[in-house]
């Protein structure tokens, strides 16, 4: 993949370049974002926000070093299985929204279960199994990978519609209430909660589909075409202005959809409320 140091032509050069400042410009947005977070007194997030929050930020740092300088097999499935996990604790939100108190620790035991495969997927990928070029697409590592993580994205958008629904119920049965005048500032601010929520919910499942059907896209178009790792890279550079174009959105797609939707659901979303200082208002939290 092409980077900044290490670029040999004008059209890689271009593209590393690009590809860095765009992430170097957004890692900066990003920890300026999570410092108000960790500073937050309110309430408003709990731990597995701040934990998704923190693994955004590290996955956008790693993203950032790799388009300037590390760009090897290692790096890359560290990314890309940190996508994953990532992916597995948006299952477990969406999970505890739709199961009940009694199915709500199974579904924290399976979310366990899932970062472990996700950790021996990293270990054999980018440890055990690491390839001399950073996309040795010839080899089937990486479409485990993208195959793995397009599974768990299927599997949040269908507990995310299961979300929708009661959502949607409940924002009904509020529509009623909020058209007799009942109680009308608490219906408005209820109302103004489930609304968050379901933006939120929606962004949620379909995040993880974008970022991981297009690396299971490109990933099994380039197993099946390439015959050599030669073919990968000729893939993977740019070699015109307009592969620099494409190759760029592409992968700031593949790697940054899920650590930007985090950092919407989470701290654009929620934003206003960090700085309240009454936490017995109905305060947004999505884990709930």
């Amino acid at each position: 993949m092409a980077n900044l140091i290490h670029c040999n032509n004008g059209y890689v050069c271009s593209e590393g370049l690009t590809e860095f400042l765009l992430s170097l410009i957004y890692l900066s947005y990003l920890v300026t974002r999570y410092r108000i977070i960790t500073q937050d007194k309110s309430g408003v997030l709990v731990q597995i926000d701040r934990y998704l929050c923190f693994a955004a930020l590290i996955q956008i740092f790693l993203q950032t070093i790799y388009f300037l300088y590390f760009d090897n097999d290692f790096v890359l499935s560290t990314i890309k299985c940190m996508g994953i996990a990532m992916q597995i604790m948006i299952c477990n939100i969406l999970g505890s929204i739709v199961a009940d108190e009694e199915q709500a620790p199974k579904v924290w035991q399976l979310a366990r279960a899932l970062l472990i495969g996700a950790f021996i997927l990293w270990f054999w990928a980018g440890i055990v199994h690491k390839s001399a070029i950073d996309y040795n697409c010839v080899q089937v590592d990486y479409l485990i990978v993208s195959s793995f993580g397009l599974i768990l994205a299927g599997g949040s958008f269908y507990m995310g519609n299961m979300a929708l629904e009661g959502h949607l119920d409940y924002k009904n049965k509020l529509d009623i209430a909020r058209s007799g005048n009942i109680q009308v500032q608490q219906h408005a601010q209820k109302y103004e909660q489930v609304l968050i929520r379901i933006k939120q919910i929606t962004l949620m499942h379909y995040c993880g589909l974008l970022q991981f059907g297009v690396q299971f896209a490109f990933d099994i178009f380039t197993y099946f075409k390439c015959e050599n790792s030669r073919e990968c890279s000729n893939y993977y550079n740019a070699s015109s202005t307009l592969s620099v174009l494409y190759l760029t959105i592409f992968k700031l797609i593949q790697f940054t959809t899920l650590p930007a939707s985090i950092f919407w659901i989470f701290y654009e979303m929620n934003k206003t409320k960090f700085q309240e200082e009454d936490r017995n208002t109905f305060e947004m939290n999505i884990t709930q």
